[in-house]
């Protein structure tokens, strides 16, 4: 953040901290409004390291976490504040700050909830900047639904960007007509959202209408209305680190650390034995990051076509992601939900699948799963070159303007997610059908068992040659030194025949 912003971080030691805290649960607890859930997250840095821009916004900063980034700040203030002069009726600027303001002013407790950071600002700074931000995003919402000019999608979708939807309730009441009855104002915003997001949603949204009451902001708005996810059961979700715990050994590395180990007993041996841990650490190495690097096990859309004869079909009806199913009738068909790719298109599925990642993992939001983090893992595995594309436009599954080659490289760019429902998922269902029905063509399974037989063969090979390599490496040099017969060379055969008797166990 630069030097203008007046958000900071609490200091816990100090006394006006405890005094703040008091005063912020007090002021919460004497709002009537109901408190909405927190679903305004800061973006993992896994997620960012991944594809920063994705996450960040480049040109509109709203809400505390991006307001008062200086480049933003510069660019957007001025235009932020002429929003509020076009918005607002000519009385109601010179007003603006007891009817906007103090009316923000009055739910900031209840904004600051829906954030996962601590807001340590006076309520002065926070209701003058929610109070801007909220009319420039009404203006531009507005704006866009009756066509005078383009909008800047992708930043206003960003989960860190997002305003809280009850600012802009309060904001539009402030500055509704007086006669204007609660339900036309709330039918009004909600039809500029609607427009908003039908717009540049990748997916057709849901014909039945979202609970406008429970919607925390134009992200959730968006995801609701693709997972049609409203409904009052809990989806309980269980997140794993991959590579966690006590994995099984390889039996080569087994190997290396117990000559390792035997090898530390005999003196004169350190310099051998450090080339010995190095090979060692290597394996180790390359075993871990084989455990960490786990991608969705299914074929691209070419091998099941092309090997076991399955085709991707649109999803009749203009169904949604609920909707994945394979049907094995007169042909084996996969039926997927119409996608339209474009220019904004990352950001947006980016940002909808880290929301629910984020919201599952809060116990106290419940009715979220990880239904399009799914869909989208779903993708990544069985998109890997431009001919899959290709099929899947041809089907219509795929439309937009986004290229071939840019869809392959989205979809091989986005990471797995380390989660997964409790309860196994249609979508789940049907990648265990895809992969039992590819896995038992004779094609398949006679390249797959010589494959394992070769790699086995390969590594053993490459390891012995290794070691072996290094121990008459480790002879020669102590020859040279201690002549034909040296005492440290006891290591040097211990070493060499459990290298032989490791050869005569894998052949």
């Amino acid at each position: 953040m630069a030097s203008l912003n007046p958000l900071s971080g609490p200091n816990s030691g100090d006394k006006s901290w405890v005094d703040h805290i008091s005063k912020t649960l007090k002021s919460q607890i004497a709002v009537t409004i109901d408190t909405p859930p927190v679903s305004i997250f800061e973006i993992p840095k896994t997620l960012k390291a991944e594809k920063l821009e994705a996450y960040t916004p480049q040109r509109i900063g709203l809400g505390p976490n991006h307001h008062f980034q200086s480049e933003l700040y510069q660019k957007m203030e001025q235009n932020k504040l002429t929003a509020v002069k076009r918005i607002l009726r000519p009385h109601q600027i010179q007003d603006h700050q007891d009817q906007v303001v103090e009316k923000v002013r009055e739910i900031i407790p209840i904004i600051c909830a829906c954030y996962d950071l601590y807001l340590d600002a006076d309520d002065d700074t926070l209701a003058w900047l929610f109070a801007i931000d909220g009319l420039f995003l009404l203006d531009h919402l507005r704006a866009y639904s009756d066509h005078q000019f383009g909008i800047e999608a992708k930043d206003l979708i960003m989960l860190e960007n997002q305003i809280p939807l009850i600012v802009l309730k309060e904001i539009q009441k402030a500055i509704s007509i007086s006669d204007e009855k609660a339900d036309a104002q709330e039918d009004y915003l909600e039809s500029k959202l609607h427009f908003f997001c039908k717009s540049h949603s990748p997916f057709l949204l849901s014909k039945e209408k979202v609970d406008f009451s429970r919607v925390n902001h134009i992200l959730d708005y968006m995801y609701h209305s693709i997972v049609n996810n409203e409904t009052s059961i809990s989806r309980q979700v269980n997140f794993t680190n991959h590579g966690s715990g006590s994995p099984e050994k390889d039996a080569k590395q087994e190997l290396l650390e117990a000559l390792v180990k035997m090898g530390g007993l005999i003196p004169g041996a350190k310099p051998f034995l450090e080339i010995i841990e190095s090979i060692r650490k290597d394996f180790s190495d390359s075993i871990e990051k084989k455990q960490m690097v786990e991608e969705i096990k299914v074929p691209s859309v070419s091998e099941l076509g092309d090997i076991a004869g399955v085709k991707f079909r649109l999803s009749p009806g203009n169904e949604g992601i609920r909707n994945i199913s394979f049907v094995v009738e007169k042909e084996r068909s996969c039926y997927l939900p119409l996608i339209t790719l474009n220019m904004d298109s990352e950001v947006i599925l980016r940002n909808l699948v880290a929301y629910e990642q984020l919201m599952a993992k809060n116990s106290f939001a419940a009715g979220y799963g990880l239904e399009l983090t799914e869909y989208v893992d779903f993708m990544c595995g069985i998109i890997d070159t431009a001919k899959d594309v290709r099929l899947l436009r041809k089907e219509k599954i795929i439309e937009g303007d986004l290229g071939d080659e840019e869809i392959v490289k989205m979809f091989n760019g986005i990471g797995r997610s380390q989660g997964k429902m409790s309860v196994v998922s249609e979508l789940r269902k049907t990648v265990a059908e895809l992969n039992k029905v590819y896995e038992s063509m004779p094609r398949v399974w006679v390249q797959r068992t010589a494959e394992k037989q070769v790699r086995g063969s390969a590594k053993a090979i490459t390891f012995l040659v290794s070691i072996s390599s290094t121990l008459i490496l480790i002879r020669e040099v102590y020859s040279k030194v201690y002549g034909s017969n040296p005492p440290h060379m006891m290591l040097v055969r211990f070493l060499l025949k459990q290298v032989e008797s490791f050869s005569s166990l894998i052949q």
